[in-house]
């Protein structure tokens, strides 16, 4: 949905919530509670997360990320630990 849609649409909502019956408001109202008390418990990325992880998307697509095998890498964090 394009940005000109939505903005629409919230335009239609908010006049048809002003003619809604009690039944229809309280119904529109628990979801929009709902939905405010699942984004606050999703988790989100920050703006400096997401350029991150797009970065580092982009460098593995190039092949130019390097991995290592989970034994090895336990092991270097276990050597610097001593």
């Amino acid at each position: 949905m394009s940005a000109t849609e939505l903005k629409e649409l919230r335009k239609a909502v908010q006049k048809h919530i002003g003619h809604a019956d009690e039944r229809v408001v309280k119904m529109v109202y628990a979801m929009l509670e709902a939905d405010a008390e699942n984004e606050k418990n999703s988790f989100y990325l920050t703006t400096e997360q997401d350029a991150e992880l797009d970065e580092i998307i982009e460098l593995d697509k190039k092949g130019l990320m390097e991995y290592s095998p989970w034994e090895e890498v336990k092991a270097r964090i276990l050597s610097k630990k001593r």
